[in-house]
């Protein structure tokens, strides 16, 4: 059963939401407190798997709360239910919260998400991913470019040219986007040439993620890795695997953010490469010898896999949820508990089809695909006879995702 602690600003405000949370006694548990202090307290007592707090009143800051949380109890979910539509109050709350939700709300919708955000959680905070972390030599910390991009998109008020201006400070990272932009992937009609026409086409969002992407290769790209390793291998397997990924979604914003998942799905791989060589060279010995995917065999090494240690990291870096839930389900996007097909399952089937192609350049073929997915849950997803359309655009899955 999961535990949930309800914050609200009033014992009334408390009532009616546990009403209207009834419908989910038998799967929830839950406990009401008024105000921040109450809630602090309740938590000190007995840990939660999921706060849901209101997100302003008359003397209630429902943010600094969740930054308490997020700072003393990290695998609590956190959730805001509010009442409150101010954008600038909004933007605040985004960078503590895993969810935002605006009051009336749908509790199935609402039970949905917690399932995924709880499924998550659970898996970056086991014994396993614990055990490895403390074993970690160090992770990288987040850039400097990349922080400042974050506070000032965080803070409600940046417009394409404070966010050019950011990026500008580095000219290899504007080189880099700039590259990256002007790919086939994101097919747009003229070819950019300023980092502030980027943005304007682009949004926000999807620049901060391909600039975190590129930042987080270039950040490892600094550690020793282990003989027969290759970073550089391992960045090209990322971008195919995002081109791939993205031609996968109809929707365009959908397949931007695969895109962005596909290339940070194994930087994982990395992190554990290069902080733990010896426990990762025991790890691909075990897949070589006895013909094992990488990560069944990280799982019997390190008690966990690369996808969780990467989401792990980006849940530091402050990544979006949809991203790090990309990367930590990509093996096994049925524990998201929905059968549809979203970026988890593109990154999934990508990853297969990729791996298969390394594993018989120039005879890609359908049934080793198959092999590496998990053909019960896109059958649950109505996609069991997708794959022949999923293959068609495998040999160039640049001009299949424009």
């Amino acid at each position: 059963m999961i535990q949930v602690l309800l914050v609200e600003v009033s014992a009334a405000a408390g009532e009616q939401l546990l009403k209207r949370l009834s419908v989910l006694a038998d799967e929830w548990s839950m406990r009401c407190v008024v105000g921040e202090a109450a809630a602090l307290a309740a938590l000190d007592r007995a840990p939660a798997d999921v706060v849901i707090t209101e997100l302003t009143g008359p003397g209630f800051d429902g943010v600094a709360l969740l930054r308490q949380v997020r700072e003393r109890w990290p695998a609590t979910a956190r959730f805001v239910l509010s009442a409150n539509t101010s954008t600038q109050l909004l933007m605040k709350a985004l960078p503590v919260a895993h969810q935002i939700l605006c009051r009336p709300f749908d509790p199935a919708q609402l039970q949905r998400i917690v399932f995924r955000t709880c499924a998550l959680s659970a898996r970056l905070y086991s014994n396993g991913v614990r055990a490895s972390l403390g074993g970690l030599r160090s992770l990288p910390a987040v850039p400097r470019l990349y922080q400042l991009l974050s506070q000032e998109l965080d803070s409600g008020r940046a417009t394409p040219k404070s966010v050019a201006t950011i990026i500008e400070q580095d000219m290899s990272m504007t080189a880099r986007l700039l590259q990256l932009v002007n790919s086939a992937f994101f097919g747009l009609s003229r070819r950019i040439t300023h980092i502030r026409e980027a943005v304007t086409y682009l949004g926000f969002e999807p620049i901060r993620n391909l600039v975190v992407s590129s930042e987080m290769f270039r950040a490892m790209s600094r550690l020793a890795a282990p003989a027969g390793f290759s970073l550089d291998a391992v960045q090209q397997h990322s971008q195919r695997v995002g081109s791939i990924a993205a031609g996968l979604l109809s929707d365009r914003e959908l397949s931007r953010t695969a895109y962005c998942a596909g290339m940070l799905h194994d930087i994982g791989r990395v992190v554990l490469a290069v902080s733990m060589p010896e426990a990762f060279s025991r790890a691909s010995e075990l897949a070589r010898i006895r013909e094992l995917p990488l990560h069944v065999a990280e799982q019997q090494v390190f008690a966990c896999t690369h996808a969780e240690i990467g989401a792990h990291l980006l849940v530091l870096w402050g990544l979006p949820q949809a991203l790090v839930e990309a990367v930590a389900f990509h093996h096994s996007p049925a524990a998201l508990g929905e059968p549809q097909f979203g970026i988890a399952g593109a990154i999934h089937v990508a990853d297969a089809i990729e791996h298969a192609r390394l594993a018989s350049p120039g005879d890609l073929r359908p049934e080793a695909v198959l092999a590496r997915i998990d053909t019960d849950w896109f059958a649950r997803c109505g996609e069991a006879d997708a794959l022949p359309r999923w293959l068609a655009g495998v040999d160039h899955p640049d001009a299949a995702a424009a």
